[in-house]
């Protein structure tokens, strides 16, 4: 599987001197996979140990685009180029540069092919600044860094930035690309089509999702009221959809919102391609709004609204969640009365039913009051990444970094475990033999180092 961190929390998340941490935008797509290496139980957090570090990255910085564990190899997307590393000793092995000054906008990988698939733009301006302009797509092997294909795809109009956020997204085999009106999949190693997909009648094609058994997909249908220049009707509704893999027909299509309307501009990002969860706000980027969920035929879950008695998943923390196949898992917020602190605490959903299952509470603390930032679900656990923050009476404030692998059935905590005290956090985390791979790509302007291997004492 694959992980991207492109969109976490706030909540205490910062470096040793007190940097702050950033969100994980994005994003969104697959998570990562950390096996049974955390398994067990523990009193007392123990401290990992430092197998391998690769050198501070000099040219860090929040522009940064993700990283990935293909194999044996470890990716990391930079805004102007992407370096491949060996996982077994962390050796750079290969780096691809965009030629000319052109900057990357957008990355997606596809693990089991070892591809990566990149949307950059002309001419080295950034893509937010060329109103997501950024068509140029081209697939990068892993393995060794060569360019395997390349193709340019129709610019993007002035209203897409909400329901078009990106142009490509991949895995299983497939590059699901953005066409004009259309959504076409290639296969990620040749670059030759595969399909066109059948999209409903009346829909225009937004923000896409890869799965082994599905590729989901955000739609703008209906309307009536179109305003000049515009393709979509300012009155459509977002929709959301799921096509076959190897055919690109369509499986299903069903409106966001239960009773409610929600509108096709609303701030939506896929949390999950299967099952599809989708985390919008009611309107524009309105703080009210759910994750809505659909079942394997499309059958709509009850909404998990992003406040109630559970507290309130805040808008910088929507994309902190993670779904397995049967549960949501959200980081919630607590505002309290007279406190020095506002407590996060993690909490468990049924999608089918939308209700909480464990946690959520103030009282019910599943992280031994540290503040958690990245959730990563495998296999019956969840890990959860976490920063604490350590005040002295004399000198500076610091900030540690921890992590907490949990029962997702239960919510029982199995083990607890520190980075180094000296260590910058880290955006995510794989598994490779017998060792953790953190990764940093949220750099937020300080030198960090890509990529630490650790060890368990």
């Amino acid at each position: 599987m694959t992980t991207q961190g492109s969109d976490v929390p706030a909540g205490g998340r910062r470096g040793r001197r007190g940097r702050a941490g950033r969100t994980l935008a994005g994003a969104v797509a697959a998570l990562t996979v950390l096996g049974t290496l955390l398994t067990g139980c523990s009193s007392a957090p123990g401290e990992l140990g430092v197998a391998w570090d690769t050198p501070a990255d000099p040219k860090a910085e929040e522009a940064n685009r993700g990283a990935w564990l293909s194999g044996d190899t470890l990716v990391h997307s930079r805004f102007d180029a992407v370096r491949g590393f060996d996982a077994r000793t962390g050796k750079r092995n290969w780096e691809y540069v965009p030629p000319g000054r052109s900057a990357i906008c957008h990355a997606a990988v596809d693990t089991g092919n070892s591809v990566l698939v990149l949307a950059r733009d002309g001419d080295g301006t950034p893509g937010s600044a060329k109103n997501n302009g950024c068509v140029d797509v081209v697939a990068i092997d892993t393995e060794d860094g060569r360019e395997l294909w390349h193709t340019a795809l129709p610019a993007l109009d002035s209203w897409s930035g909400r329901l078009q956020s990106f142009t490509v997204s991949a895995g299983a085999g497939l590059a699901v690309l953005l066409r004009g009106d259309d959504l076409a999949a290639v296969d990620t190693r040749t670059g030759k089509t595969r399909w066109k997909a059948a999209l409903p009648k009346g829909c225009v094609p937004g923000t896409t999702a890869v799965a082994e058994r599905q590729v989901a997909a955000l739609l703008a249908c209906g309307g009536t009221e179109h305003l000049l220049g515009d393709k979509v009707p300012s009155d459509a509704e977002l929709f959301a959809a799921a096509f076959a893999p190897a055919t690109g027909a369509l499986l299903w299509s069903a409106p966001l919102g239960n009773r409610t309307t929600v509108p096709w501009d609303a701030r939506a990002e896929f949390v999950s391609a299967d099952p599809l969860v989708v985390a919008a706000s009611s309107s524009g980027d309105s703080d009210s709004g759910a994750y809505f969920s659909f079942g394997a035929t499309g059958r709509p879950n009850p909404p998990i609204d992003f406040s109630g008695s559970y507290g309130e998943i805040r808008r910088e923390d929507r994309l902190t969640v993670a779904a397995d196949d049967s549960r949501l898992y959200a980081l919630t917020f607590h505002r309290l009365k007279n406190s020095r602190g506002n407590p996060t605490r993690l909490a468990a959903f049924d999608l089918a039913t939308g209700e909480p299952v464990w946690g959520g509470t103030v009282e019910d603390d599943r992280l031994d009051g540290e503040a958690g930032y990245r959730i990563l679900p495998h296999d019956g656990e969840i890990t959860v990444l976490t920063s604490r923050r350590e005040s002295p009476l004399f000198g500076d404030v610091t900030y540690l970094h921890g992590l907490r692998v949990l029962d997702a059935a239960t919510g029982e905590q199995r083990e607890a475990r520190d980075f180094p005290e000296e260590d910058e956090s880290v955006d995510t985390l794989f598994t490779h033999g017998d060792r953790l791979i953190g990764a940093r790509y949220e750099s937020y302007g300080y030198r960090s180092k890509p990529f630490t291997a650790y060890e368990r004492r």
